[in-house]
Order: structure tokens, then sequence, then C-alpha cells
């Protein structure tokens, strides 16, 4: 208990001297180690078995789709779709964004690559048709989450290889809250939107949606067959995402014939360094939540736990919370890392479903991305179309707020995330 004490006092004073948090958790994970008597060559042992398992196998695969589909004209192809059909709706263009963000979150699994792709696409267009700048980045802000929820994921890889759960079932779990949180935006876009009377585009002549929806089979195709084998039990989670990083660069440059070679290094530029970034962070993370498991911290809190007599829906409330004020100043695989091999223990000795707790933490993730100071979303889009971060914060209040309710009808309503799973092979 007292080297857990100097480590999280060390950890906090890097903090303070702004040292990057991975390295900052790196530092006094290794320091602490010392202190217990490991030796570098077993300290190495772990920080190597972080990112050796298999599950972490297919985060690269996802991250380098969704690089190559953000510059080979899938995007594209899925969004001109998307505008033919629902632009002239009350609030479509709206809907088309909220859409586009699931259908490309269903293949990157990353919040920013969603942003990425679809904002630089969706923002522009529902400003040049009337809509307010400040609901337009904040829809983008919020929508892209769905990158997380909406399998596959990265933070449910993380998960699943802490807690020794079933990625499959964890992806199933995803669908149906990703699907409300879908629904939930919809019908705020559509009262907001109507509201205030922003423009449609015009209705598209139905020749042209054809053909425009025959252009976009392949890029439709893609998530369809992802999550299909997956659920399936065709792929595996990992063969899935060398799949998908075949079809995406098939269809980009032979189908679309966008990707140029130039194209292709910058896109495997930009995989690596974002699968090394979340690479370092799994291992910095991984040592300081084992050396906190070492000195038996989660068992203390589980006895701390069950002498105040909690409920397991109020111990994950409580935990919700946490992760709420960790969301203020973490990236997400920083709160998957640190926070879940402390809290998921607990929680499972308290007879709570694992897969439920993994689908909570993924969502508190996605509020976490929304939430000031450090919410990662809100500054992607800031960053992107050079404005300041409190614009796209007016735009994501309301969005916020949905999602924490949807949020606490995870945590406490269990079929929306465990229905699906019983049929996940």
């Amino acid at each position: 208990m007292k080297i857990a004490l100097i480590l999280l006092v060390l950890f906090v004073i890097l903090l303070l001297m702004k040292v990057p948090i991975a390295a900052a958790m790196g530092i006094s994970s290794i320091v602490g180690f010392l202190m217990v008597g490991f030796n570098m060559e077993t300290i190495g042992g772990i920080a190597y078995s972080a990112v050796s398992g298999p599950s972490v196998l297919c985060i690269p695969g996802y991250v380098f789709a969704g690089a190559i589909m953000a510059r080979g004209g899938i995007a594209d192809k899925l969004v001109n779709f998307l505008r033919a059909w629902l632009g002239h709706l009350p609030g479509g263009m709206a809907l088309i964004t909220i859409l586009g963000c699931a259908f490309f979150a269903a293949i990157t699994g990353s919040s920013t690559a969603t942003i990425a792709a679809i904002g630089a696409l969706m923002i522009p267009a529902m400003i040049n048709s009337d809509y307010d700048e400040s609901f337009s980045m904040g829809l983008v802000a919020s929508a892209g989450s769905l990158g997380i929820l909406i399998p596959p994921s990265i933070p449910m890889v993380l998960y699943a290889t802490i807690a020794e759960q079933s990625v499959s079932k964890l992806f199933s779990a995803g669908m149906v809250p990703g699907l409300t949180v879908c629904l939930v935006y919809f019908i705020y876009s559509i009262i907001y939107t109507g509201r205030r009377k922003q423009g449609r585009l015009p209705k598209v002549p139905l020749k042209e949606r054809g053909m425009i929806t025959l252009k976009a089979i392949p890029a439709i195709l893609l998530p369809v067959a992802i999550l299909g084998c997956i659920y399936g039990g065709v792929m595996t989670p990992n063969e899935a995402a060398a799949f998908a990083c075949v079809y995406a660069i098939f269809v980009s440059f032979v189908v679309y014939r966008k990707m140029t070679w130039k194209d292709f290094k910058a896109s495997m530029v930009e995989g690596v360094k974002s699968s090394a970034a979340i690479m370092i962070i799994m291992v910095s993370c991984s040592m300081f939540s084992q050396l906190l498991t070492y000195e038996r911290i989660p068992h203390h809190i589980l006895e701390a736990v069950q002498r105040s007599s909690l409920t397991a829906n109020g111990l994950v409330i409580i935990c919700a919370g946490v992760m709420i004020i960790l969301g203020c100043f973490m990236d997400g695989v920083s709160i998957m890392l640190i926070a879940a091999p402390l809290m998921a223990p607990v929680v499972k000795a308290l007879g709570y479903n694992m897969i439920q707790f993994g689908i909570v933490m993924v969502v508190g993730i996605q509020v976490g991305q929304l939430t000031p100071p450090v919410g990662l979303n809100l500054f992607v889009v800031s960053g992107m179309m050079k404005k300041p971060a409190v614009d796209v914060i007016k735009g994501a209040w309301r969005p916020l707020i949905l999602l924490l309710l949807v949020w606490l009808l995870v945590i406490l309503w269990p079929p929306l995330s465990t229905w699906l799973p019983t049929f996940t092979k």
C-alpha cells in the first residue's frame, strides 16, 4: 500500500511537470517495480506481455483500414449514397452525418478516424446548407464517438484482453447501444433543425439515386462483410481486421481508383504512428495497473465496497462517476487501461455481468471524449475546422446530455447490451 501511494504521488508530480501521460505512467511504474525488488528483465517481460496478446493484433489492422478508407474514396461514396436518399428529409444533412459516422465506425473502430473522414466532408456541407456552425461541429464530435461503440472497437479489444472476455461477444454487445445512440441523435437533430427551419438538399431523382447506390455498393459491403463474418463465426476479429485492410486497398485502388501510391504511403505512415502511440500507452498503463494489482489495490477496494454494503448497480454508477472525472483529463485508451484492471475484478465479485460492464466502460469513454478540458473529439473537430474549442462545445453539450441518459440506461437495463451476445458464437 505504501509503494502504491509513492507510485501515485510520483505520477501526479510528473504530470504537473507536463510529462506526457504515457511517459509519466511508465516512469513511475518502473520506479515502483524496482522498489518491490523486480529487475529490469522482469519489467521488460511485463511490458512485452502488454502488447503480445493475440487479441491486440487486430488494433493496427482496423487503424490502417480506417486510414486507407479516408483517402481511397470509400468515405466519399458512403456520404454520397446517404445524401441521395436522406438529404431532402427534415434534418437530412444531420441524419447523413450521423449515419455516415455509424457506417465508418463499423469499419475503423476509431473516433478520430471517423471524425477526420466524415467531418471533413459533412461539416462544410452542413454549414453551406444553412446549418448552425456550432451545431454542425458539435454533432460531428458527438456522432464521431460512435467509432468506439459500434463494432469493431479498439477499446472493446483492450477491455476483452484485460477482463478476459470474448471480443466477438463484446462487439455484438455494443451494437444495440450504438444504434440507440444513433436513434437518439436522429430525434434530437430533427427537432433542432426543424425549429430553426434549416435548409434541406434538393430531392435527387430516383434514377440518379440508383446510380449513386450502385457506385456505393462496394463501400456499403465492407462493414456488412466484417460484422457478418465476425458474428457468423466465419472470421475471428483478427482475421476480420486483415480482411478489412485487403478489401479497403482493393476497393480504393481497383474499384474507385482514388488511391495513389503517395496516398497509400501516407496511410501506412498514419497507421503506424497511430498504432505505435496506442501500443506505447498500453505498455505504460499495463505496467501501472499490474503494479497496483501486485500491491493488492483491487483487493483493498473490494473489501471497502463489501463493508459499505453497496449493490452492484450502485458500484457501477460510482465507477461511471470516476470515468467522467478521468475523461476530463485523459484519452480513452488510457482510461480503459488504468480503470479496467481496478474496476473489473471488483464489479465481477459483486456479480455484475462483465460483458455489460465492458459496454458501460466504452460508453464512459465516449462521454470522456466530449468532456472538457481534454475531450479528444472536441479538439479534433476544433483543429480540423480551425475554430475555438468553445464553439464545438456549444454544439456538443446537448448530445452529451443525451449520451449520458443512454449510458444510464446501459447501466440499469442489462438486456440493452446482453441480449445480442447470446446469439454470438
